[in-house]
């Protein structure tokens, strides 16, 4: 059986966000129900609902296929389902419930699912049934006060431009002694079509399209992060250069808002 890691199950649960984004809802749908398909990888399949609880992906129960499950329960009473769209709706993140494992005779575990939100009308996600939690991406990348503070820190970029218009905003977020460098913790911002805006510690990139950046894992940071901030903002996990550690690659959680229809604002927390 291929077991995989939470940051591995993070980025298998990105690309389809991506390709449900770029392929549309019914394509994909057709490809997260295919078991043969390239969205089944050992323990790590795709399963979507719609956000009144109707089933429209899930490989290994095909019977289950339009049914309405939002009151459904594990062996503990969770409702789960419920749980996982109220986790998409808020940005998206992790959820803990009892599940049958398709790749372990169909045996009940613990699981531990990443859920994101599609085009604000459903949802998509995948599970891992063996996860130690000290990792930090579930630590400090599920941890509420955490993610809060995040959002409140884009949050206030946001209010910082809107306040005082893009030119004065992005001098300020590109300034390394200004008031949004705080530590390895900074606001970087992009329009639609990928060019860099706001990048406080790698100014070369300034005005450059980085629409097609992918990290080691596959995922399309940018693009991914541009296509949430479309559909209101989210959580998103990626790796990057890490400026407290010399610009190593290194795992990190951002949050990303749109500013308004042209540009939109990110920032993270490095995990580890």
């Amino acid at each position: 059986m291929v077991t995989h890691t939470v940051e591995e199950m993070a980025a298998f649960v990105e690309k389809a966000y991506e390709y449900a984004r770029e392929q549309g809802k019914d394509t994909a749908i057709a490809g997260f129900n295919d078991p043969g398909g390239r969205f089944v990888e050992g323990e790590l399949y795709m399963f979507a609902y719609d956000l009144g609880g109707n089933t429209l992906a899930h490989p290994f129960q095909p019977d289950l296929l339009g049914k309405n499950r939002l009151d459904t329960t594990d062996a503990d009473g969770t409702a789960f389902i419920r749980d996982l769209i109220s986790t998409a709706q808020s940005g998206g993140g992790f959820v803990r419930y009892l599940y049958l494992d398709p790749a372990d005779n169909n045996k009940t575990k613990p699981k531990l699912s990443y859920v994101m939100m599609v085009d604000r009308d459903w949802i998509i996600g995948s599970g891992v049934y063996g996860w130690n939690e000290e990792d930090p991406f579930i630590r400090q990348g599920g941890d509420p006060g955490v993610r809060g503070d995040l959002k409140s820190y884009v949050e206030e970029g946001i209010a910082y431009a809107r306040k005082h218009g893009k030119t004065a905003a992005l001098r300020e977020f590109n300034d390394t002694n200004g008031t949004f460098v705080r530590g390895n913790r900074y606001i970087y911002a992009y329009d639609y079509q990928g060019t860099t805006l706001a990048l406080p510690f790698q100014p070369r990139l300034i005005g450059t399209n980085l629409s097609g950046l992918r990290d080691a894992f596959g995922v399309a940071t940018n693009r991914i992060q541009s296509l949430l901030a479309q559909q209101g903002g989210g959580f998103v996990f990626l790796h990057y250069h890490n400026p407290a550690h010399t610009m190593a690659v290194e795992p990190k959680m951002s949050y990303v808002s749109p500013v308004d229809d042209t540009w939109w604002l990110g920032a993270g927390i490095y995990l580890n």
